[in-house]
């Protein structure tokens, strides 16, 4: 059944959509294990099998998050013991490499074009589904993250799982898909807690469909799972914060990103021209179904508002916390490009009522290849920094660096040769220095260095940038030569 009711939606039978939704994940499984180990680690990479080898410790709203990465590095006899867990210096030995540690989000993230695609049949029709599958496998961002060591692409998954149950069963009245959804809400809250806010969405669509009177949303089935979840998530959290306040009160001390780079950041990420032709999905389909337009542009728009509010305050925030938008985006483009083809169906052969969306496949793969090459995975490239400092240091030369560093060393190194410093701790060390030493320092992060007063101390001896737009992925090197204390 297909919900917006377009002409032409269901002349595609079940064998060939299953088709087209199986050849998109196999496009999108490629393209996620191609140059998969080539970016070098970044810190919550490393965080994340430092949380993995202590599965079952700390909040228990961070376990599920990882429990893949755990599956994965367990299975491949590669899991760091919990005594040398913070300790990555001795995981290359063990087996520890960037694959593995990649390979979970790459199979969620490659069955995330299947799933999404299938459930969203129903909702969007048959073809915008299949249009929709394709745009999410090409997606740089989808890409990006799938090739991270992160819990991102499982809390996409059951955030827009939710998302896409939810308004299938409100507007049917199933109560199955009502409960599923809910379920896969919760997981995705258990993935990384930020999904919550998909209850918001939920929330303004509840109160819309109460000034409407539509029967099927104001249920007491709606009331009773919806709320059942709003206290079991908000119970978990209120738990995790009472129990580890110093460890979420970490949060509400910097502000890692601004409100313009959360903004700005979203829509690069996606590609500006998608988001351009989501917008005209929008116009398309507020005059074929108002409440489906309004939902999706509520669960694009939402998080992604309230994420670059909390970027006012003191609050730490992160475009990549915004993420889960991506697929209402798509799925709003996806609509816009099967409304053109379908316009054009009795005028014009098949290759050119698509030629908009094969124009629109160029741009994002265009935006792929540049991340795989010029982008570096749009990782920081501390590896290569770390070999070539490794060859170049003499031994017993102290490297200084942020935290960054001191970890991202340890594993690259394989020996705690790090010194670790802030900005403020480190030019007391360089005055006391009468040996030549090391700085490595990754510009721009809240924890980096004074790299603006070490250009006029120190050598700069070579940057590590990304050639592309890509927020603080620049490696600085530098050799401070203390100056030699005349006798007299």
């Amino acid at each position: 059944m297909n919900l917006v009711n377009t002409e032409h939606s269901e002349r595609m039978q079940t064998r060939a959509f299953v088709s087209w939704l199986i050849g998109a994940t196999l496009l999108a499984l490629v393209m996620r294990l191609l140059f998969l180990d080539r970016p070098s680690f970044w810190i919550d990479e490393i965080y994340s099998v430092m949380h993995s080898a202590r599965l079952g410790e700390g909040n228990i709203t961070k376990q599920f998050g990882f429990l893949p990465t755990y599956l994965t590095l367990k299975i491949a006899g590669a899991l760091p013991p919990a005594g040398v867990a913070t300790d990555p210096s001795t995981w290359k030995s063990l087996g520890v490499d960037e694959w593995l540690v990649r390979l979970p989000s790459v199979l969620i993230g490659t069955a995330t074009v299947f799933i999404l695609g299938w459930l969203a049949r129903p909702v969007v029709g048959a073809r915008a589904a299949i249009i929709f599958a394709i745009l999410l496998a090409i997606s740089t961002w989808h890409l990006h993250m799938s090739q991270t060591g992160r819990f991102y692409t499982q809390q996409l998954l059951f955030f827009n799982m939710s998302m896409l149950l939810f308004y299938h069963a409100t507007t049917t009245g199933n109560k199955g898909r009502l409960i599923a959804s809910m379920v896969c809400l919760f997981a995705a809250f258990m993935s990384q807690p930020p999904a919550i806010l998909l209850g918001v969405v939920f929330g303004i669509d509840w109160i819309f469909g109460f000034f409407s009177r539509d029967s099927k949303r104001l249920t007491m089935a709606s009331v009773v799972a919806g709320g059942i979840t709003a206290i079991l998530c908000a119970g978990l959290l209120l738990y995790d914060i009472t129990r580890n306040t110093e460890n979420w009160a970490q949060f509400g001390q910097t502000t890692s990103q601004s409100t313009p780079v959360i903004l700005a950041g979203a829509i690069w990420y996606m590609n500006p021209v998608v988001a351009l032709v989501a917008g005209t999905g929008f116009l398309c389909l507020i005059q074929r179904n108002l409440r489906l337009a309004f939902y999706l542009v509520l669960t694009a728009l939402v998080p992604l508002l309230i994420m670059a509010g909390l970027a006012l305050t003191d609050s730490f925030v992160h475009v990549r916390y915004t993420f889960v938008i991506l697929p209402a985006w798509l799925l709003l483009a996806a609509v816009a490009f099967d409304r053109i083809s379908l316009s054009l169906i009795s005028e014009y052969p098949f290759f050119i009522r698509n030629l908009a969306f094969a124009m629109i496949m160029v741009v994002c793969l265009y935006q792929d290849i540049e991340y795989y090459t010029a982008g570096g995975g749009y990782q920081p490239a501390w590896r290569e920094a770390f070999e070539e400092l490794d060859q170049i240091r003499q031994p017993g030369e102290v490297i200084y660096g942020d935290f960054h560093a001191q970890n991202l060393g340890a594993y690259y190194l394989e020996e705690d040769a790090i010194t670790k410093v802030t900005s403020k701790s480190l030019m007391p060390f360089l005055d006391e220095a009468t040996e030549p030493c090391w700085i490595i320092d990754k510009v721009g992060t809240s924890g980096g260095l004074n790299w603006p007063s070490l250009r006029d101390r120190a050598d700069l001896i070579w940057t590590y940038d990304r050639h592309i737009m890509q927020p603080y992925s620049s490696i600085k090197l530098f050799k401070y030569n203390p100056t030699p204390v005349l006798s007299e």
